[in-house]
């Protein structure tokens, strides 16, 4: 290739002309993407250097966003509220931020502060236990005129209940307890407490949507989310602000209003727990996270006037044949965009359902679907990839026991743990936030860790407990232990446990439970 020759005393190299196997004009048409390639002609008359030069600031210049990935931090604002399950803004121009507890109330934050009266309190009305209580809040679209909103619950029976109220007419921080009125309200086949479902959203089109869980017990007994006739496992599509009951009507282009096996009400079927699950506030596209059975977790995605479909539970969990008794051809079927495996190191054991970032602090977020993990503390960003794909980037380590994710009115996200706190989303690689002072309600009991790798956890008493139950999934007792009413901290100790997922549940004056993931 080369040899050395003398000039003026000193070595230097003599290259010799070797032939291309390959013109540059071909090179740079394989290298560069298509955006690039208008500077192909100019790159062919450069000298080797400066087409060195050249090529690697224009890779890095038209590769950098496939390289660089927002990074997602929890900055924490409230800490100390009783199960969190909901975060919702009025969109009203007040800036407020509503936060569903599950026991029952309605929190308000407004100015950097949570007010100490609930916006409502209808612990009264609400089985609180387990995956039962206060579950959603969603408001009208002209909620500022009308001061209209519903709330999704199970009541003291544990039924499934949609409710209308409004908001006072004479404190916009107040609902009006009294106006509330029932649109339906559905008793659980099996008297199952799990599969609830659980979120409330209004669609562009004016709409009131619903997601509601198959109703619980392992693996859909009744087969209730491809039953036609019932509401479990399904979501739900409604025109509501009606004065009379049942308070709501039928939009005329549901897609089942003229299908006699299909209630009109109807929307979407074969959905397992839909727990939470929201609308991209520039698309209108739909992202539900659907809790998965033995093995997969999946999140499923429609665009607008996408209605009708089937996502495949109990025929398929995820992608995977679950059970095929009287199912239909597997093209029937609508598949999720993204699942992931019951395995807490890349996937984890309980979907949460999050939002597409449309805010403006963190443009390199713009158009990212987040979404995270209850049990492993992993989370998901999950981005169009411009050619009908999607690229889907897992981060580690976000705040465990996260149940809910919500947007402000600014498209700002939030997220909350079951232990009671909130936190901002923010990304960390370009931004710093003044954390600010951290608003401590009060002292709650609680479990943690959520995800036991040492066969230990730790019980946070601050009320009367007598007895510490281990449940499996399907509800049957594996443990049970006296604490005989103590208070503080204890620890309890797993031993001949094995590995998957149960619910500790603390038994006394209340019932307080705890889904927990036993690695090993």
């Amino acid at each position: 290739m080369c040899d050395a020759t003398k000039l003026n005393g000193q070595s230097v190299a003599r290259y010799k002309k070797i032939v291309p196997l390959i013109s540059l004009s071909k090179i740079l048409s394989l290298i560069l993407p298509p955006k690039c390639c208008q500077m192909k002609n100019f790159l062919l008359n450069r000298t080797g250097k400066q087409i060195s030069f050249i090529l690697f600031a224009f890779c890095i210049i038209c590769f950098a966003k496939t390289i660089a990935q927002p990074t997602l931090g929890f900055n924490k604002i409230l800490s100390g509220l009783s199960s969190p399950v909901d975060i919702r803004n009025a969109g009203d121009s007040s800036q407020r931020i509503f936060i569903v507890e599950q026991q029952g109330d309605v929190r308000v934050y407004k100015n950097g502060k949570l007010l100490k009266k609930p916006f409502l309190n209808i612990s009264n009305l609400v089985k609180y236990n387990g995956e039962q209580g206060l579950l959603s809040i969603a408001f009208h679209p002209n909620y500022k005129n009308n001061r209209a909103f519903y709330i999704y619950y199970n009541n003291v029976n544990g039924d499934i209940t949609l409710a209308r109220y409004f908001t006072s007419r004479t404190n916009l921080d107040s609902a009006d307890a009294s106006s509330g009125v029932i649109l339906f309200s559905k008793p659980k086949p099996g008297d199952f407490g799990n599969h609830n479902g659980g979120t409330l959203q209004f669609g562009k089109d004016g709409y009131l949507y619903l997601s509601i869980g198959d109703g619980g017990g392992a693996g859909d007994p009744f087969n209730n989310a491809q039953n036609g006739q019932s509401f479990f496992g399904k979501m739900l599509r409604l025109k509501v602000l009606v004065y009379t009951a049942p308070y709501y009507t039928i939009p005329p282009d549901n897609p089942f209003v003229n299908d006699p096996n299909v209630l009109d009400e109807i929307y979407f079927l074969g959905l397992r727990n839909p727990w939470k699950w929201s609308f991209d506030r520039q698309t209108a596209n739909m992202w539900i996270g659907d809790v998965g059975q033995d093995s997969i977790e999946e999140i499923d995605f429609r665009r607008p006037l996408g209605g009708g479909a089937n996502f495949g539970w109990r025929c398929y969990e995820g992608t995977h044949s679950y059970n095929s008794n009287g199912c239909k051809q597997k093209s029937a079927y609508v598949f999720p965009l993204f699942q992931y495996h019951h395995d807490v190191s890349t996937g984890g054991a309980t979907v949460i359902g999050g939002y597409v970032y449309r805010g403006t602090k963190f443009p390199g977020l713009h158009g990212y679907y987040i979404c995270a993990d209850y049990i492993s503390a992993n989370a998901w960003k999950i981005k169009s990839n411009g050619t009908g794909g999607w690229n889907v980037y897992l981060q580690k380590g976000v705040p465990a026991g996260i149940v809910s994710f919500g947007e402000n009115e600014a498209g700002e996200l939030y997220a909350s743990t079951r232990s009671g706190d909130i936190y901002h989303v923010v990304v960390i690689n370009n931004f710093v936030e003044t954390t600010p002072e951290v608003t401590k309600i009060n002292t709650t009991t609680f479990i943690y860790p959520t995800l036991v790798d040492n066969r230990t956890i730790t019980l946070v008493l601050n009320d009367v407990f007598y007895t510490v139950r281990l449940l499996d999934m399907s509800g049957h007792e594996v443990m049970r232990k006296d604490i005989a009413g103590a208070t503080g901290k204890i620890t309890l100790h797993l031993s001949g446990i094995k590995a998957g997922m149960y619910i500790a549940e603390l038994v006394g004056k209340n019932t307080v439970q705890q889904k927990i993931y036993i690695t090993k």
